[in-house]
């Protein structure tokens, strides 16, 4: 919510001055002229007035955003938690070195092993010497950093670094000077800056007994502080606050464990990006990327992949599903993703699975694989989270994950053709080898005509075949989000759509009962008898974020037509209306291929069984995707005479230019978001200068 507040110089703070706003270091020359603040969670930032973007329906976006990188870092904890035992194990609780020199000797020697990853060990001191080893090894997983490639106004970037523990640094980059202004400003209102947080405090060893602790190293490059127990937990108490159930949160609203710090990068997010391709170094590869542009993540793929470790995560957004999910535009589409989009009422479904598309093959070429975590279409745009890892025998399967789709025009029967499948074989020593082998192609009338209508087929794609979804790590995010319920504005929604996410089945598309009823010219069915007929027939069911009433199922199309078929012996087709040689007629005609039982079905439910939100509806008149930052004008020295000059408005599309006066100020300021709006400066200053020459 934006609240418009005033400076004010006095001493004692009024209501809506930035002393008095929850979780903030007040700046000393007070609220920016023109500017309102905008707060989320705990995050407060100054946000312009005009020539800034920022999109308060992004909310559930950045929550969701949160909620999984928190539940993505705890998975990560314990892979390589994991393998660190599993090496600990394996050399009897110490390291190869320490193995190999008690062998010869017998002494132990304090020594670090290779752990999985870049993990920690912690040693601690036994108070009396015991033969063997003097330490107990136990794991620390490192810290992560987290790159923001197009932070705007660094409100993403904020929250991360307070509600997302064990974070390092989060890397806020972008090309407008005016936006990173902006971000330090805000950066340092929520004292989240590197001059702004005390030294970090990681893990102590336990207390001698003077009251001090060995210096230990961190792993981090930092030494950890003497300090006493006392003291920790009198910095906590002085810290931290609870109220009204919320998580403990320290002055500034970090949640527990969160001391992440914002470092802002002034220049080209793909250059930025790729300065992190090294595996090790001052610029080594960061743990998470998030892209989130005005438009098509495209430009930015390539580099971002290469700048994330292996089993880091992406999180990708893109808003052009005018060209990922119309009916239009297939030119753009193939250009921005390699893929043509696919005209359907699952669009938005072959929409996220051309991006994913994308992905996988921009990490092909590096060796990269990648496992998509959860994959959303939401209101204007999708959203996708992703794992990459490197793996050349994972890469070997991206052939078969891979394919185009032939879809009816009329039916919107699909077709699926995969590029590659796998073929295992048994060796005669009982071990099981792969191959990798071209697929089959379409027939040419599958590849021409529909097999159920007759109809024409179209073709979508290439595109991601396999699945979308992790149930699993769904399910963990939901039970993560579920302890912390008022940390989260938008949770029901979030609850509603990983509900749906952990369901939903990895078999591509779906339908919905009212489009295949329109096909054959009938009412459509009772959703409940359509999923009975389903499960009574031995397959699978679930609903689809991505559509309300979509259902998914891996049963064939045709068994779907032929529950419209045994409907229709109930309730018959007006066929006088049907007009000859549509391939309406064609489908009512088919003989059924499958026994249909429309016995009701103790599973057949699909409704929402709490507080969950499935499919919202708009909650505001015009609500959308919000219009590009607009160019605005500030007080520079005035010229000797007034002039009328050209505004680029990036808000219409059309490219249209309108006049305004600029009552004897000679130059405009943009605040420019993306590389776009910087070439749209260029232009209009070129303009400028030849409108002046024109004037003289």
């Amino acid at each position: 919510m934006s609240t418009s507040t005033s400076t004010s110089t006095n001493p004692n703070p009024i209501p809506g001055s930035p002393s008095e706003i929850p979780y903030t270091i007040p700046l000393p020359e007070g609220i920016p002229k023109g500017h309102t603040t905008h707060t989320e969670s705990t995050t407060t930032i100054f946000l312009p007035k005009a020539g800034a973007f920022l999109n308060p329906v992004q909310h559930y976006n950045r929550d969701m955003s949160v909620a999984v990188i928190r539940a993505w870092n705890e998975l990560r904890k314990e892979e390589l938690e994991a393998k660190f035992r599993k090496k600990l194990a394996k050399n009897g609780g110490v390291s190869k070195k320490q193995a190999k020199k008690l062998k010869q000797d017998g002494t132990p020697v304090d020594e670090q092993s290779s752990l999985p990853d870049g993990a920690e060990e912690v040693q601690v001191k036994d108070e009396q010497p015991v033969a063997g080893p003097s330490t107990e090894r136990k794991f620390r997983a490192p810290s992560i950093n987290i790159l923001e490639a197009l932070a705007a106004t660094g409100l993403r970037s904020i929250r991360y670094a307070k509600e997302i523990p064990n974070v390092k640094y989060v890397l806020a980059n972008d090309l407008s000077p005016s936006a990173c202004e902006a971000m330090r400003r805000n950066v340092t209102f929520n004292g989240v800056g590197e001059s702004s947080l005390p030294p970090r405090k990681p893990w102590q060893p336990p207390v001698k007994e003077d009251g001090t602790s060995a210096t230990v190293e961190n792993g981090e490059g930092e030494v950890k502080e003497e300090s006493t127990s006392t003291d920790v937990k009198r910095e906590l108490e002085e810290t931290a606050e609870v109220k009204d159930g919320l998580e403990p949160k320290d002055k500034v609203g970090r949640r527990p464990g969160c001391r992440g710090r914002v470092k802002i990068n002034e220049g080209d997010a793909c250059a930025f990006m790729y300065s992190h391709r090294s595996p090790v170094g001052p610029t080594s590869r960061v743990d998470v990327v998030d892209l989130d542009p005005y438009g098509t993540a495209a430009p930015f793929i390539d580099a971002a992949i290469g700048s994330i470790s292996d089993g880091g995560l992406l999180a990708i957004t893109c808003t052009d599903l005018a060209v990922l999910a119309g009916q239009q535009y297939p030119e753009k589409c193939y250009s921005n993703y390699g893929g043509v989009n696919v005209h359907a009422e699952y669009t938005h479904e072959a929409a996220l699975r051309l991006v994913l598309h994308s992905l996988a093959t921009c990490a092909a070429r590096y060796g990269r694989y990648i496992t998509p975590l959860l994959s959303f279409s939401i209101d204007f745009y999708v959203r996708l989270f992703v794992r990459i890892n490197t793996g050349p025998e994972q890469v070997k399967r991206l052939s078969s994950n891979t394919g185009v789709v032939y879809t009816c025009n009329f039916c919107e029967t699909s077709v699926i053709q995969p590029f590659g499948r796998i073929v295992e074989r048994e060796t005669a020593k009982g071990v099981v080898r792969e191959s990798f082998k071209t697929h089959a192609g379409p027939t040419a009338k599958n590849g021409s005509n529909c097999e159920e209508c007759g109809g024409t087929m179209h073709l979508g794609g290439p595109l991601w075949l396999g699945p979308i979804q992790d149930p699993e790590f769904a399910k963990r995010v939901m039970k993560d989000i579920s302890t912390q319920e008022k940390e989260y504005k938008t949770f029901p929604r979030m609850l509603g759509m990983l509900s749906l996410a952990a369901q939903e089945l990895p078999d591509p598309f779906f339908f919905t009962a009212n489009r295949v009823a329109k096909c054959l010219h009938m009412s459509s069915m009772p959703l409940n008898k359509i999923l009975s007929a389903l499960l009574n027939g031995g397959y699978k069911i679930s609903r689809s974020h991505a559509q309300a009433g979509a259902v998914k199922t891996d049963a064939p199309r045709s068994f779907i037509f032929d529950i419209m078929r045994e409907e229709a012996k109930t309730t018959p087709i007006r066929i006088d209306k049907i007009a000859e040689g549509s391939p309406a007629r064609k489908l009512i005609s088919k003989p059924m291929t499958h026994t249909i039982d429309f016995t009701p079905h103790p599973d057949a439910s699909l409704e929402r069984t709490g507080k969950e939100t499935f499919y919202q509806i708009n909650p505001l008149p015009n609500w959308g995707p919000a219009p590009r930052a607009k160019s605005i004008q500030v007080a520079v020295p005035p010229t000797t005479e007034k002039r009328k000059v050209d505004e680029v408005d990036e808000v219409k599309v059309d490219s249209k230019r309108s006049k305004i006066e600029d009552n004897g100020f000679g130059n405009d300021v943009i605040l420019p978001q993306t590389q776009e709006d910087v070439i749209a400066l260029k232009v209009e200053k070129e303009m400028n200068e030849e409108e002046m020459m024109n004037l003289q």
